[in-house]
């Protein structure tokens, strides 16, 4: 069995479609790596250290064929809009 092929065997097995097979599977290894990364990086440089694990984790699932492409390029989008949401209070004060 290879890594591609585990979604496909988890959703027959389970008995649920292949999407939710991948999302579950992909939501697990994305837990898997950052509930320690967030345990072990506590300090002031956590969140970045944090993002990159997880879009680093993200790209991995990507190039597998885990989770859909979609799903990390929304996930740039709200990080985006978050960073731009942050840069806009900072120039303007409030």
């Amino acid at each position: 069995m290879s890594l591609e092929s585990i979604p496909t065997w988890f959703s027959s097995t389970m008995d649920i479609s292949l999407e939710a097979a991948q999302m579950i599977l992909s939501v697990t290894i994305i837990l898997a790596v950052l509930l320690p990364t967030m345990y072990l990086t506590r300090g002031t440089k956590s969140t970045t250290i944090i993002l990159i694990m997880f879009f680093l984790v993200e790209s991995l699932l990507v190039g597998i064929g885990w989770l859909p492409f979609w799903i990390l390029i929304a996930t740039v989008a709200v990080l985006a809009l978050a960073i731009a949401s942050l840069g806009t209070k900072g120039v303007t004060g409030g």
